[in-house]
């Protein structure tokens, strides 16, 4: 009975690992038919497949980067900026997501900005050839507009002709960010997969709403922010940076916070653990019960808030 109760353990750890292989094959084969679709130009067909898939692998910064590159090739440059400005915040040793940014910028001839996103990206890696390139253009560019500018107080100034001369014969701006590869994450090992009992999960996620609750109650906004996902889904369209505003300006505001939490129950989902409790908020008059629900995911080995909803 032992042994046929080990050898049904054994088939069973042996399904999950094989699972999870075939999880990873699928992934790296979307991934690649991503790549193919923006290097034959079928944008559109990109964006589709990188939305569904998206919706799964919201940590995956290949996947993230190709959606902004795809943004950038749709003419959707506002979207891209935002996309590869998200990257650069959740994923700072990755400098091909601060190149690409700076590029967008420098289209929009923001070249002070683009210059400091560039070094940023050098210092992430001193040794990318690109950002270097695009540095020394970003400059090129800034010494162009100089010259111009010193033609407009002195049209005759035969230095600055002359100069201006030379950077327009020399220089031919034309950034690109099509079909760019990703190869910093390349090197990182890959995560191990560990499975962690049910009991130790509920104790991880009480643990840490546990956290969320006291920063709040303590108006500790760096402890309350990083309880939140670094995908996490902003209300009402917001980007990271309003609705950080927002939060912050309501929770310093109020003089004494009580929070009190009743009633939680989780429920296991795949890679998700979704937490409903009542939550009754105390603030000068204002006294307030409802029903609060937490999605919790996995980052960085902490369970962090992936979506909020009160109701």
């Amino acid at each position: 009975m032992k042994n046929k109760t080990i050898n049904y353990l054994l088939t069973i750890m042996a399904c999950f690992f094989f699972l999870s292989s075939l999880t990873l094959f699928a992934q790296n084969n979307k991934i690649e038919e991503i790549k193919l679709l923006l290097k034959n130009g079928k944008y559109n067909h990109a964006e589709i497949l990188i939305d569904n898939f998206n919706e799964n692998n919201l940590n995956d910064p290949e996947l993230l980067f190709y959606k902004g590159i795809n943004e950038t090739n749709l003419g959707k440059k506002n979207q891209a900026i935002d996309t590869f400005r998200d990257l650069t915040e959740r994923f700072p040793e990755l400098p091909e997501p601060f190149n690409n940014l700076a590029v967008l910028y420098a289209e929009k001839e923001q070249y002070r900005l683009a210059k400091e996103i560039l070094e940023q990206a050098i210092k992430t890696n001193p040794s990318y050839l690109t950002a270097h390139i695009n540095l020394g253009d970003i400059y090129t560019k800034m010494a162009s507009e100089a010259y111009n500018k010193a033609l407009e107080i002195d049209k005759s100034n035969n230095i600055a002709i002359t100069k201006l001369s030379m950077i327009t014969q020399l220089f031919n701006y034309q950034p690109n960010t099509k079909n760019t590869v990703i190869d910093s994450i390349k090197t990182k090992p890959a995560a191990k997969v560990t499975k962690l009992s049910k009991k130790r999960l509920s104790q991880d996620i009480l643990n840490s709403i546990k956290n969320w609750k006291t920063a709040w109650e303590n108006k500790d906004m760096k402890s309350y922010l990083n309880s939140y996902a670094s995908n996490f889904k902003y209300p009402n369209k917001m980007t990271k940076s309003d609705w950080e505003k927002y939060r912050t300006s309501r929770i310093i505001s109020k003089k004494i916070i009580n929070l009190s939490l009743s009633n939680i129950q989780l429920k296991f989902g795949k890679g998700k653990i979704t937490a409903v409790f009542t939550q009754n908020y105390k603030s000068g008059n204002l006294n307030q019960t409802s029903n609060k629900t937490l999605i919790f995911i996995e980052e960085n080995n902490d369970w962090l808030i992936l979506e909020e909803t009160s109701g």
